[in-house]
């Protein structure tokens, strides 16, 4: 090789490392594109209008012979508050149901169904009812039992046929729950702790013939959840005695059980909200925060340094798309006009950071001041005098909380145009569409006043459970399009509670939601007192239970999941039985759609699905990803 060669050889070596920093430049640079853009799914939250209203929504879309039969009775206290949570998860389910009140009904033919469930617990009145629902059952029907029945004759008359061997005398209290097997999404984590037990369970032994899926967490393991065959009919029990909302997943399980295969829409999707975030950094020093840091922290410091930083680790660690929505003051102003009192400079820092963190920014509010007026209809506070035996004090919104109504729609407008301003100065290429109520406090009035004003807002991500002022939301879509996004646990105190709540869901809608609050570091009922450190390993924990047990749920940012949501509550499915194996029809399907299904007689061919996949999630339960709307699932066992 000459000189001439060598040089030539030097000067392509040359162009090759500078070809290969100019790749690696432009993939950072398209890295940083794709994450400024946020969130990692794309998602979009569609026009309304975009879905016919043929879905599952109400009584326009019951069927003329729907399958499933629900008794119940409105005299009957137990019945009627298990009620609202079963036809709640029959309607998130998109099943078709005939239901019949005992109190002033006779009951139908049973045989014109195939599913029959007993939500009442006076067996002694309803004799002939149990009688003929057992007949029913045991000539080929499918009967859940999700209540504890008062016990006497009758269920004495019945238990043998429902596979109990003996029974005892009293209620068990149940501290806590074991799943005993796969038949439920779990991770690692088998138990959870009941936080507020009573004597609900009945003490019973069961025949071998029996499944048993759940029993109480403890030595002594009374079964709560089994099923059995009989002559030619099945049987679902759910021996708990909860009926709580947080138990909705036990009991949407203990239907699937029922039929040869169960297909209901989910929503497939974990967000994480940071409420009142950005917001106006406090400089002056507080005791929770120098008793871990030292005297020389005050909270602009700790914010900075500590608590923001605390949280990007976390969203590095299991790929969290935070949504923080803004507060642009921390004053009182409820009365227009309004101006910014904040320094933008520490705003842009907190949403850029967000940004690249896949994140966006939503709304809290002009400062945490809810929009209720004093004639709104919001939610009372906990503690009616059944409750607690004593007679309830008057409420008072401000002595309580120390909030201020508004006086008027106009000055909530004015309010929300102020703070619409202050973002676009911070961001001008973000636009708000999801909405975070103050204090999870949120009324028709507020709601209206939002759709006037500021109509890029499409989600209200509220509170999933009712509790002080706060009203308890649904994930539906109300009459104007808005779609209602409830978060299911909050704060940095994960309470047993709340671990039972976020198993329950993640086994009904497959969906996870958090919130936190900058302020939690300082509210004792948030968790403050066990110290910022203390509460992130408390996050960190509950996002590594999450890992575990749904480890391919889509992490969202709040309008992503807007759009899943928005997408689950328009689905309706009709299966069709082929002899091969199954197939699904679904009616307003757009780009994607979600169901979880349990096989309980077959196995599917996961390679053989045609028009989406099939992804196992536990035992005999499937993720299915339908991406046309119809999808065929072949027997495994099929030729």
């Amino acid at each position: 090789m000459n000189k001439k060669q060598k040089r030539y050889i030097s000067v392509i070596i040359v162009l090759i490392v500078f070809i290969l920093i100019a790749v690696a430049l432009l993939g950072q640079y398209g890295w940083m594109v794709t994450r400024t853009g946020g969130g990692e799914s794309g998602l979009s939250i569609l026009e309304d209008n975009s879905f016919t209203k043929l879905g599952y929504s109400g009584e326009e879309t019951q069927e003329e012979n729907p399958d499933c039969l629900y008794l119940w009775d409105s005299t009957d206290e137990n019945s009627a508050v298990f009620y609202d949570q079963m036809t709640q998860i029959l309607h998130d389910m998109k099943v078709e149901y005939t239901e019949t009140d005992l109190s002033k009904e006779e009951m139908p033919d049973p045989d014109q169904y195939q599913i029959v469930i007993t939500g009442f617990t006076n067996f002694q009145e309803h004799s002939s009812v149990i009688l003929e629902v057992v007949s029913w059952m045991e000539k080929g029907g499918n009967l859940l039992m999700p209540q504890v029945p008062e016990t006497g004759s009758v269920y004495s008359f019945m238990s043998p046929r429902i596979g109990v061997e003996n029974l005892g005398s009293a209620y068990y209290e149940v501290s806590g729950i074991r799943i005993k097997d796969d038949f439920m999404i779990t991770g690692e984590q088998t138990e959870y702790a009941i936080e507020y037990p009573y004597q609900s369970a009945l003490t019973v032994s069961l025949g071998e013939s029996c499944e048993v899926h759940m029993v109480s967490a403890d030595e002594r393991e009374v079964p709560l959840l089994w099923e059995t065959d009989r002559r030619e009919g099945h049987v679902v029990v759910v021996n708990l005695g909860h009926y709580e909302k947080n138990c909705r997943g036990i009991y949407a399980a203990a239907y699937s059980l029922l039929s040869e295969y169960c297909v209901w829409p989910v929503i497939n999707s974990s967000a994480f909200y940071i409420d009142g975030f950005p917001f106006p950094l406090p400089k002056e020093k507080n005791s929770y925060i120098t008793k871990e840091y030292g005297d020389n922290m005050d909270m602009y410091s700790f914010y900075v340094r500590e608590w923001w930083n605390d949280l990007i680790s976390l969203a590095e660690e299991y790929g969290i798309s935070y949504t923080g929505t803004i507060q642009e003051n921390n004053d009182n102003d409820v009365e227009a006009p309004f101006e910014s009192k904040a320094s933008s400079n520490r705003y842009q820092y907190f949403a850029s950071t967000l940004m690249e963190l896949d994140g966006e920014l939503g709304l809290f509010g002009y400062n945490q001041q809810p929009l209720c007026l004093e004639t709104s209809d919001i939610g009372t506070r906990e503690g009616t005098e059944e409750e607690t035996g004593e007679e309830t004090e008057e409420l008072d919104y401000e002595k309580d909380l120390g909030l201020k109504y508004w006086n008027n729609k106009s000055d909530m407008a004015a309010g929300l145009k102020e703070v619409e301003e202050f973002q676009k100065g911070i961001i001008d290429s973000e636009t708000m569409q999801v909405y975070t109520p103050p204090s999870n406090i949120w009324s028709e009035d507020g709601l209206d006043a939002i759709k006037d004003t500021l109509p890029d807002i499409a989600a209200v991500a509220a509170d999933y459970f009712s509790g002080g002022y706060a009203k308890e939301q649904e994930y539906e879509v109300d009459e104007d399009g808005m779609i209602m996004t409830p978060r299911i646990t909050s704060g940095g105190e994960i309470s047993e509670d709340m671990k039972l709540s976020a198993f329950s869901e993640l086994n009904f809608h497959y969906v996870v939601s958090h919130s936190i609050s900058p302020t939690d570091v300082l509210n004792p009922d948030a968790g403050a007192d066990l110290g910022w450190p203390a509460m992130v390993e408390n996050l960190n924990d509950y996002e590594k239970w999450q890992e575990e047990a749904a480890p391919d749920i889509r992490r969202m940012t709040g309008s992503e999941m807007a759009g899943a949501v928005q997408r689950f509550y328009y689905l309706g499915s009709e299966e069709i039985e082929t002899k091969d194996g199954l197939e699904i029809q679904l009616s307003n399907f757009q780009d994607e759609a979600w169901l979880m299904i349990r096989f309980n007689e077959w196995t599917p061919d996961e390679e053989s699905v045609k028009g989406g996949s099939l992804t196992k999630l536990s035992g005999n339960l499937y993720l299915l990803e339908a991406e046309q709307d119809t999808v065929t699932i072949q027997r495994k066992d099929a030729k």
